[in-house]
C-alpha cells in the first residue's frame, strides 16, 4: 500500500511537471529483469535439446559397438561354415552314395573339435539330404527326431521347417529368432543355413545349420541407457525382424518404416509415450540395429532443474520488481539534480518534454563543439606526426611495443626494413634569414622539406626539429653500398638545387643504416654526432657517421648504451655509480684520447643533454636555472675541469632528487615476479622454490611477500595464468587437451582437467564445445 501511494504521488508530480523519466526508468529495470528470465527459459530449452542429442549420440555410439561385435560374431559363424564345408570327411560323405556308420562317427568327432569356435553359437548340425541324416558334435539322428523331439520350433510346424531350411539353395542365410523347445528348457535361437557343397547351387546335397543364441546378443544391449524402459530390435536388409527385446510387434512396425538412412535418430509417439529411436545399419550384412528409449528418462534431471528454477524465478521476479522501483526512484534523483544544474547555468533553447530531451540537447551541442574540435585536430595531423617522429628520435617512445596500427594512427608508414637519418643544419647564408625573422626561417624550412620529400620519391619524410635544423627519415630495402650511394646522390642533388635556385646553404650529417623503425633513435644519435663535426669539417659539408665514428682525434666515446646506463643510475639515485661512470667517460675521452677543448665541449653538451632529459623528469625549476648557468658557462669556453666538476655536481643533485621520487622496491619486485611467472608458466617444473632461487630469496619469505602484495598466493596466480592461456588455446581445434596441457605447464591432461574444472566449473572439453 505504501509503494502504491508513493507511486501515485510521484505520478502526480510527473504529470504536473510533464516529466516521465521515473516511469521510464522503472519500465527499463523491469525489462532488464525480464530479459535474463527469458534467456534462462531459452537456455533450459537448449540444454534439454543438447541432452537429448547427447543421449542419442551416446546410444548411437553404443549401437555401433554392438553392431561391430555382432558383425564380428556373425563373421565367425560364416568363417566357421566355410571351415566345416571344406572338411574332407564331410566332402567324402556328401559324394559317397553308400556310407558306413564308421564314417559318420568319424565326422562327429571332427565336428566336436569345433565347439569353442564362437561364443554365440548354441549348436550346429550337418544335414545329408541323400540319407536324410543329421550329424551334430554329439550325435547322429534324423530331421524328424531332431525337430520334433530334441529341438522343436515352438511356433513353426515340422514340415515348414524342413521345407524352408533343409531344402533348396542357401548361402549364408539367417532366419529370424524363434522359440525352440529343448529338454533343458526354451531358448530363442537365430538359425543360420549354408547349402552343401559350399557355393553349389544346382546340386545341393545337404545343409550346414548353426543355431545362434539370441541371449548372447541381448547381453550386449545392457550398456544402452534406458533400455530397461524401452526396447531394442534388429532387422535384416528386407526389414524382417531378426530379434527383439519387445513382444509388441505393433511398436516395432511403427518404427521400422522410418529407418531410411544409414545412421540416425528421431522421436516417435508410441502408445501415448514419447520415445527416442536411434539406429545404425551394418555395411557387411545390411542388418539395422535399433534402440527405442523413453524420452522422459533422458530429460528427468532437466525437469527437476526446471521446477527449481521456476520457483527461484517467481521469487526473484517479485523481489526484482520491488528492487526496480527502489532503484528507479533512487537513480531519478541524480537526473533531476543534473537537470537543475543545467537549467541553473545554461539551458538550451526550446521546449523539452522531459529531462532526457533536455540532457540530449545539451549533449548534442557538446558533440557539435567536439566535431569542430576534431576538424581542428585533423588539420594538425602533420604537426602530430612531426611531434611523434621527434619523440621517437629522442628515444621517448617505446616503439617495440607499438603495433603497425599504432604507427599508422600516428601517420607513419614502415614499408621497408632499413632506416637512416639525414640531419640538415641550415647555415647562416640564406636570402630568407638575413634578419633572423621567424617567418623567413619558416619559409626556408618549408622549401627544404618539400624539396626533399619530392626528391625522396615517397621513400622518406621530413620534419623540422629546430629553427635551423631538419631531419629527413629515409627507408631502404637493404643495407648495401648501393643504398649509401643513393643517399649521397640524393643529398648532392638537394644541396645543388637549394644553392642554385634559393641561395640556401646547408650542412648534412648522415647516419648509418639500421634495421627496423625501433632503431630510429640510434640513427638520430649517430647523425647528431656526425653533425658535431660541422665546426671541424666546415659549413656546407656532407658528413657521414661512418667517416667520423672511429676518429680518435676528433671523436669521443659516449655511446647510447653508456648514456642509458648513466640515466638509469641517476633515476635510481645511485650517485656512487653515476660519479664512477662520469669519471670513466672523462678519463677515457679527455685524458686517453687527447681531445681538443672544442670536442670536450661537445662531450659536455652531450652530458648536458642527458642532464636535461633527467631534469625534465623532475620538473624542478630551480634545477633548470642551474642548467642554464652551466650552458652559458660552456658556451663561454670555461675550463674543462670546471665544466666537469659542474656537470658532476649537477648529476649528484639530480641523484638526490631522484631518490625522493623512487617507487616502492616492494612493488617493483612484485611486478618482476608476476612477469617471471607469465614468461615461464609453460615450464612444468615451475614452483615456489624455483621462483625463489631465481630471485635469490627464501621460499617462505617470497610466499608471504607475494600474498601480502597481491592478496593471492603464487600458486593461485600461476593457475590463473595457465587457465587464461588454456582458454586461448582451446579455440584452436587442431590442439588436443593433452597437447594444451603440456604447452601450459602440466605433465599430462589429468592435472589440467582437474584444475580447470575446479576454477571454471567445466572441463576443458566442455568449455571448448560452448565457446
Amino acid at each position: 500500500m505504501y509503494f502504491w501511494n508513493r507511486f501515485n504521488s510521484v505520478k502526480l508530480k510527473v504529470r504536473e511537471r510533464q516529466k516521465t523519466i521515473l516511469i521510464r526508468l522503472l519500465t527499463s529495470y523491469i525489462l532488464v529483469l525480464i530479459l535474463p528470465i527469458v534467456v534462462g527459459v531459452i537456455l533450459f530449452i537448449k540444454i534439454e535439446s543438447i541432452m537429448i542429442e547427447n543421449a542419442n549420440r551416446s546410444n548411437t555410439a553404443m549401437l555401433e559397438q554392438v553392431k561391430q561385435v555382432v558383425d564380428n560374431r556373425l563373421k565367425e559363424v560364416e568363417q566357421f561354415s566355410i571351415q566345416v564345408s571344406k572338411n574332407q570327411k564331410l566332402i567324402k560323405l556328401l559324394n559317397d552314395e553308400e556310407t558306413e556308420n564308421y564314417n559318420y562317427v568319424s565326422l562327429i568327432h571332427e565336428l566336436a573339435n569345433y565347439q569353442t569356435v564362437s561364443t554365440i553359437i548354441n549348436d550346429y548340425y550337418v544335414y545329408f539330404s541323400e540319407s536324410n541324416t543329421i550329424l551334430s558334435p554329439t550325435m547322429k539322428t534324423t530331421p524328424s527326431m531332431l525337430l520334433n523331439h530334441i529341438k522343436r520350433y515352438d511356433n513353426v510346424p515340422y514340415e515348414e521347417v524342413v521345407k524352408e531350411k533343409l531344402s533348396g539353395f542357401h548361402f549364408n542365410q539367417y532366419y529370424p529368432s524363434e522359440k525352440v523347445v529343448m529338454n533343458s528348457g526354451e531358448k530363442n535361437l537365430i538359425t543360420f543355413v549354408q547349402s552343401l557343397p559350399y557355393g553349389e547351387k544346382s546340386d545341393v546335397q545337404g545343409m550346414f545349420i548353426v543355431h545362434i543364441d539370441e541371449q548372447q546378443i541381448r547381453d550386449l544391449f545392457h550398456q544402452i541407457e534406458g533400455l530397461n524402459s524401452g526396447f531394442m530390435y534388429i532387422v535384416d536388409e528386407h526389414k524382417n525382424i531378426m530379434m527383439s527385446t519387445s513382444t509388441n510387434e505393433d511398436n516395432i512396425n511403427q518404427i521400422t518404416p522410418l529407418l531410411t538412412k544409414q545412421v540416425g535418430f528421431f522421436e516417435k509417439n508410441i502408445a501415448g509415450n514419447k520415445m527416442i529411436a536411434s539406429y545404425t545399419t551394418s555395411e557387411k550384412n545390411g542388418w539395422t540395429y535399433v534402440s527405442v528409449v523413453p524420452k522422459n528418462i533422458v530429460v528427468s534431471q532437466v525437469s527437476k532443474v526446471k521446477l527449481s528454477a521456476m520457483v527461484v524465478m517467481i521469487v526473484s521476479l517479485i523481489i526484482g520488481i520491488l528492487l526496480s522501483y527502489y532503484l528507479a526512484s533512487k537513480n531519478y534523483r541524480p537526473i533531476r539534480e543534473v537537470v537543475n544544474t543545467v537549467i541553473g547555468k545554461r539551458r538550451p533553447k526550446g521546449e523539452f518534454s522531459n529531462e532526457i530531451e533536455l540532457i540530449k540537447q545539451t549533449i548534442v551541442n557538446s558533440m557539435k563543439k567536439e566535431s569542430q574540435l576534431n576538424q581542428i585536430v585533423s588539420q594538425q595531423e602533420p604537426v602530430i606526426k612531426s611531434n611523434f617522429i621527434y619523440r621517437v628520435l629522442k628515444g621517448q617512445v617505446d616503439v617495440q611495443n607499438m603495433s603497425e596500427k599504432d604507427l599508422e594512427f600516428m601517420g607513419v608508414d614502415t614499408p621497408l626494413n632499413y632506416y637512416g637519418i639525414l640531419l640538415i643544419q641550415i647555415d647562416g647564408h640564406c636570402q630568407f634569414n638575413n634578419e633572423n625573422l621567424e617567418k623567413k626561417w619558416a619559409l626556408t624550412r618549408f622549401i627544404i622539406a618539400n624539396l626533399s620529400n619530392e626528391l625522396s620519391n615517397e621513400n622518406g619524410f621530413t620534419i623540422d626539429i629546430e629553427r635551423d635544423k631538419l631531419v629527413i627519415v629515409q627507408s631502404y630495402p637493404r643495407n648495401t653500398n648501393e643504398e649509401q650511394e643513393r643517399q649521397l646522390v640524393f643529398i648532392k642533388r638537394l644541396k645543388e638545387i637549394l644553392e642554385e635556385k634559393f641561395d640556401i646553404n646547408i650542412t648534412v650529417a648522415i647516419s648509418h643504416l639500421h634495421h627496423g623503425f625501433k632503431n630510429l633513435s640510434q640513427c638520430y644519435v649517430e647523425a647528431s654526432m656526425a653533425l658535431d663535426y660541422r665546426m671541424v669539417k666546415g659549413l656546407g659539408s656532407i658528413i657521414f657517421y661512418n667517416d667520423v665514428k672511429d676518429n680518435s682525434g676528433y671523436d669521443y666515446y659516449y655511446p647510447m648504451e653508456t648514456e642509458m646506463q648513466l640515466i638509469n643510475y641517476a633515476k635510481s639515485g645511485d650517485s656512487t655509480n653515476v660519479e664512477k661512470t662520469l669519471h670513466d667517460i672523462f678519463n677515457n675521452n679527455v685524458q686517453k684520447q687527447g681531445m681538443t677543448p672544442a670536442i670536450s665541449k661537445c662531450l659536455s653538451y652531450d652530458l648536458l643533454s642527458t642532464l636535461i632529459k633527467l631534469v625534465s623528469l623532475l620538473d624542478d625549476k630551480k634545477q633548470s636555472l642551474e642548467l642554464n648557468r652551466l650552458i652559458k658557462m660552456i658556451a663561454d669556453s670555461g675550463t674543462v675541469d670546471e665544466i666537469q666538476e659542474n656537470i658532476k655536481l649537477q648529476f649528484h643533485m639530480i641523484c638526490m632528487k631522484m631518490k625522493e621520487k623512487q617507487l616502492s622496491q616492494g612493488e617493483r619486485l612484485y611486478q618482476e615476479i608476476k612477469k617471471y611467472i607469465e614468461h615461464n608458466y609453460a615450464d612444468d617444473n615451475l614452483s615456489l622454490t624455483m621462483i625463489a632461487e631465481h630471485f635469490g630469496m627464501n621460499a617462505s619469505y617470497l610466499s608471504t611477500f607475494f600474498k601480502r602484495q597481491g592478496n593471492q598466493t603464487i600458486s593461485d596466480y600461476l593457475v590463473k595464468v595457465r587457465i587464461t592461456e588454456t582458454k586461448k588455446m582451446l579455440s584452436n581445434q587442431m590442439l588436443t587437451i593433452a597437447e594444451i596441457a603440456k604447452k601450459v605447464g602440466y605433465a599430462n591432461s589429468v592435472g589440467l582437467i582437474r584444475v580447470f574444472k575446479k576454477y571454471e566449473g567445466v572441463t576443458p572439453g566442455q568449455y571448448r564445445e560452448i565457446m
